[in-house]
């Protein structure tokens, strides 16, 4: 009887752990959100940033397919996309602006030397010498966008020496293909480990030191969604350029920043 149960329980264990589904097409939507408050104190994730901007919003939408995706990101006064091709590994990023249209492209090697070059000149970001970083999976659960998701801890050590703390919730029933390089694109929010979640991350919140809150939630996931191979053709018009000639060029201020 108990070896009978050891078996089922065994069986039923390993249905779990490979339940999990790995997207290899979809598309997933979010929406980011800033609220300026200068009296606020800094709390969670902090980091220095010149940025100036008062509240606003912006929404994205990822299409991807076959290790190729396309962002659509609309800031309201700008509209940019963003192409990855996960065979050549070339990242080609477009902008719309003041009536231009200009682009700029960059293979693996060159994003990873810009992220290295942040985060080696910013102290509040995470020390890659520091194998002390975890996850804490927690057992809060909460719905977003008709997942069930689940809320973890992510402790590191920033530059600093100090221990940070980034609250994340995800959704532990899919995650995205490495051909995608999610893990890039989940450096937007500054915080390591995001893309070893065990799961999709769905939604978090941080505060900068200059008093910003940023929050990022997932509007909408369809892993069921056909995408056309037509949706990650590069659009003609466009004045794209290498990334170093089209920083050089003044092309940052059609990036939206200037500080990273």
């Amino acid at each position: 009887m108990l070896r009978s149960l050891n078996i089922i329980l065994l069986c039923l264990f390993l249905h779990i752990s490979y339940s999990q589904t790995i997207a290899n097409e979809g598309l997933i939507e979010m929406k980011f959100e800033t609220k300026r408050q200068d009296d606020s104190a800094p709390t969670g994730n902090t980091e220095p940033n010149n940025n100036r901007w008062g509240d606003f919003e912006m929404k994205g939408e990822m299409f991807f397919k076959d290790g190729k995706s396309k962002m659509q990101i609309d800031m309201g006064f700008s509209n940019s996309e963003v192409y990855y091709d996960g065979d050549t590994k070339k990242t080609t990023t477009l902008f719309q602006m003041m009536g231009k249209k200009m682009g700029f492209y960059t293979t693996e090697e060159e994003v990873k030397k810009v992220m290295d070059a942040n985060d080696s000149s910013n102290q509040f970001r995470f020390n890659p010498n520091n194998t002390d970083m975890m996850i804490e999976y927690l057992s809060d659960t909460k719905t977003i966008a008709g997942f069930a998701c689940k809320k973890a801890n992510i402790r590191y050590m920033n530059r600093k020496g100090e221990e940070m703390q980034q609250i994340v919730w995800y959704c532990p029933d899919f995650i995205v293909g490495e051909r995608f390089r999610m893990s890039s694109f989940m450096r937007i929010a500054s915080v390591p480990g995001m893309q070893k979640l065990k799961g999709f991350p769905m939604e978090y919140e941080m505060t900068r030191t200059n008093g910003m809150t940023i929050n990022y939630v997932v509007t909408k996931v369809d892993l069921n969604k056909k995408v056309e191979d037509a949706t990650f053709v590069i659009p003609s018009g466009y004045d794209i350029k290498p990334m170093s000639e089209f920083s050089r060029d003044g092309g940052r201020m059609f990036m939206g920043r200037g500080d990273n």
